[in-house]
């Protein structure tokens, strides 16, 4: 009887252990850059979600993040915790408790709010990052409400343009969130004429490409790369952070991976208006080019070269918690060595390359080992492409 006790409060003791391990993900630096992670795109109960401004910190901190942006609907009817507590509570109430809960994590607050003029009409829902009052957002929005008439295309589309002009009179980071969202798109994804516009008036800084919602949308995404805009993700989360990531599988929820100088507000604002900034969701990586090679050599490390006449093993590191998929690209035609690998996040394993006859030497001085990145993507169904070089030693050279 002792023996059992004693197994089933070490059971037990383990189950408790495994609950409470924050799902952090690892990602190093880039030269020159800090790699910050975060999620743009958050609610509280002080719009249409079931969760505490605090709450979302302690969500944040469990999963090991730098910043979250706090972006509750700015519309009078999503107001619930306002409408609840009257003057106690206003658009920047959320925020605020946010920020002050996040001082003990070292997590950054983004003061944000999601602009929702029209469920149906474009140019669509947007995230005004780093405002300085939501008040004031909502209410540039709403002089507009009444004064077309049954024209609601027209009312809604100068209503959302009023509250983008606001929001960036404050400075803000304009976002045009999930465009593939079925209520807004119920066919297909498209650029509007409207979006021209509020791009062109300088009312659209970056394009939210994967929600947790609608998923990933690679018409936001080539939109991102073809028209310069930074590329964001967020949870969009209204429930529980657990309702929508499943840790179990050693999931990770949607995030953001800004590249910036310094690890401060700032610093963040800063990357995004360079765009420097790349997306992590589902096991995929999505960004420019000139963003993701840095990126995946800091996680990709190669080590213990060794060379003989006839076969080049060395091993790869994958320092992340990102995985990696390697299919075997053009240019290696000359060279046997796997065409598929896959490496799991923080996975060691070992490459060796040989001749196309693995019986005879090489035969090559100098040679290129040439890989797809098949979950890393530069734009869409367009994999980033990395080659290693490799020089023989002068005593196997022929």
């Amino acid at each position: 009887m002792k023996k059992f006790v004693l197994s089933l409060a070490l059971a037990l003791s383990a189950l408790c252990v495994m609950a409470t391990v924050p799902h952090r993900a690892s990602i190093p630096d880039i030269p020159g850059y800090k790699t910050l992670k975060g999620d743009f795109h958050i609610h509280t109960n002080f719009s249409d979600a079931s969760v505490w401004p605090v709450t979302r910190v302690d969500e944040a901190d469990f999963d090991g993040l730098d910043f979250i942006s706090i972006t509750d609907h700015l519309e009078t009817h999503h107001q619930h915790m306002v409408n609840d507590f009257g003057a106690k509570a206003d658009r920047n109430t959320s925020y605020e408790m946010a920020a002050k809960a996040a001082k003990k994590y070292g997590i950054l607050v983004i003061h944000g709010a999601e602009l929702t003029r029209g469920t149906r009409i474009f140019p669509g829902h947007f995230n005004t990052h780093f405002i300085t009052d939501g008040n004031a957002v909502a209410e540039a929005s709403e002089a507009h409400n009444g004064k077309y008439g049954k024209d609601e295309v027209k009312q809604e589309e100068e209503a959302i343009k009023a509250g983008l002009k606001e929001a960036k009179r404050q400075g803000a980071f304009l976002v045009w969130n999930h465009p593939d969202w079925e209520q807004q798109a119920t066919n297909e994804t498209k650029w509007w004429p409207i979006h021209t516009e509020v791009l062109n008036a300088g009312l659209m800084d970056g394009i939210e490409i994967v929600n947790r919602f609608s998923g990933y949308d690679p018409e936001a995404f080539h939109w991102a790369i073809e028209k310069d805009l930074a590329v964001v993700t967020g949870t969009d989360a209204h429930k529980p952070m657990f309702q929508w990531v499943d840790y179990e599988k050693g999931e990770y929820r949607p995030m953001t991976l800004v590249f910036a100088k310094e690890r401060s507000l700032d610093g963040i604002r800063e990357a995004l208006d360079a765009r420097r900034t790349v997306a992590f969701a589902d096991g995929c990586v999505y960004g420019k080019a000139e963003w993701l090679e840095p990126l995946f050599k800091a996680c990709f490390q190669i080590s213990d070269i060794k060379y003989s006449e006839k076969k080049v093993s060395f091993n790869v590191h994958n320092v992340s918690s990102i995985p990696i998929t390697l299919n075997k690209a053009p240019g290696g035609e000359k060279l046997t060595y796997p065409r598929l690998l896959y490496i799991n996040g923080n996975e060691e394993l070992s490459i060796g390359i040989n001749g196309t006859d693995s019986r005879k030497p090489i035969g090559q001085n100098e040679f290129d080992v040439v890989f797809y990145i098949a979950n890393w993507f530069t734009d869409v169904d367009t994999p980033l492409k990395v080659s290693y070089h490799f020089v023989m030693p002068e005593k196997y050279r022929k």
